[in-house]
């Protein structure tokens, strides 16, 4: 039993490998993403896309306390833009290191960091309020209600983090988890 659960978990393990590489080599090829289908903002960016250097997608969307941000709001701060779920085991892990940068240097860093709940494949709105209760998340937490996130933002694994700067460019993008160190010197490489 435990073989097979091992092979498995190996198989799913490649299969994550291959689609995260594959999506880095398009990203790094500079191909463009065709983002009108899901556009949530009627204000469209010259040269907004998720290649590096490009102004990452604006979007809109609400808060747990039912507040509504966009991303543009957040342009002179740099951004960590986190997409997670609470059915996912390594987004649970990467929760705590976030907590606690958020709490020691996200401030004198200048950042803030925007965790979207992948709602459409998670579960309701009062289980995630509970979830980020019981995790102590202090940071604000966005509702992507309906997948448009998900989709504009080319979201295939999670938890996946894309690094924007002070102007609103996308400077890197990692997908699985990370720690407090990751957060502090990626960060620190930003304008």
């Amino acid at each position: 039993m435990k073989k097979k659960i091992f092979g498995l978990l190996l198989i799913v393990a490649l299969i994550a490998i291959a689609l995260t590489n594959f999506v880095k080599s398009k990203v790094e090829e500079g191909q463009k993403v065709d983002t009108s289908s899901t556009q949530v903002s009627a204000k469209v960016e010259k040269n907004s896309g998720l290649a590096i250097n490009q102004t990452a997608p604006n979007f809109k969307l609400k808060t747990l306390d039912g507040k509504e941000v966009q991303l543009s709001d957040y342009r002179g701060k740099k951004v960590i833009l986190n997409f997670w779920a609470t059915w996912c085991p390594p987004c649970k892990a990467e929760i705590p290191h976030m907590e606690k940068y958020y709490k020691k240097q996200a401030k004198d860093d200048g950042v803030e960091i925007l965790a979207v709940n992948l709602t459409k494949s998670d579960k309701d709105e009062d289980y995630i309020r509970d979830f980020v209760k019981s995790y102590e998340i202090t940071y604000p937490v966005l509702l992507d209600e309906d997948g448009k996130q998900q989709k504009q933002y080319e979201i295939v694994t999670i938890p996946t983090t894309f690094f924007i700067d002070k102007n609103g460019r996308i400077q890197k993008k990692v997908v699985g988890p990370m720690d407090q160190d990751m957060m502090s010197q990626t960060i620190a490489t930003l304008k």
